[in-house]
């Protein structure tokens, strides 16, 4: 019997999901949809797709959105996210791949039969695990405003409360805005959480 690959499909448009699941179904592959990226995003929180087929305009979260979060989430970021849109200028696609997506797929211009070999090309090609650069910072807590993070957010002295090493604000570089913007947390170097 032949591997059947996990698809997560996240699109909204009901026409054109029903129209890619028959089709994922019928050339044997097992299909998850999802209507928003908020949707896909609790999806991944409890399946492992093998590949995401991932639309760009969406409601209540944004594919590029969606795929920063996958991007910069250790569990999943080794998954291969192909863009699938209707959007296609070339900063669009480069804001896509930057963000890690596995390649860009033009709706209007790409036949069913093509996305399919795509989807077949990038699962069999064990990508490369694609990743988003992460910036460490220290904190000085005598710095600016560094007293009230600590206090608004329960941070204490910006130390680990397993170790007691001194926590490092991790920015990571959110694409999704035409000006620099980072989406940052705090983490331990030593333990890693």
């Amino acid at each position: 019997m032949a591997i059947r690959y996990k698809v997560l499909l996240v699109e909204d448009s009901k026409a054109v999901q029903q129209i890619y699941r028959n089709k994922l179904t019928l050339e044997q592959f097992q299909v998850i949809t999802a209507d928003n990226g908020m949707e896909a995003i609790k999806i991944l929180a409890t399946e492992r797709p093998d590949i995401i087929l991932l639309d760009l305009m969406m409601p209540v979260m944004d594919g590029y959105k969606v795929l920063q979060v996958i991007k910069t989430d250790p569990k999943r970021s080794n998954i291969p996210v192909l863009v699938f849109s209707a959007k296609g200028q070339p900063e669009e696609v480069e804001k896509a791949l930057n963000l890690g997506a596995a390649g860009y797929i033009v709706k209007a211009t790409t036949k069913i039969n093509e996305v399919i070999d795509k989807i077949r090309m990038t699962i069999s090609h064990q990508p490369v695990e694609q990743e988003v650069a992460h910036y460490a910072v220290g904190i000085r807590p005598d710095a600016y405003d560094a007293k009230k993070l600590a206090e608004d957010f329960r941070l204490g002295d910006f130390t680990c409360p397993a170790c007691k090493t001194a926590m490092v604000l991790n920015l990571i570089p959110d694409f999704s805005h035409d000006t620099p913007w980072f989406s940052a947390r705090f983490i331990c170097p030593k333990c890693r959480t």
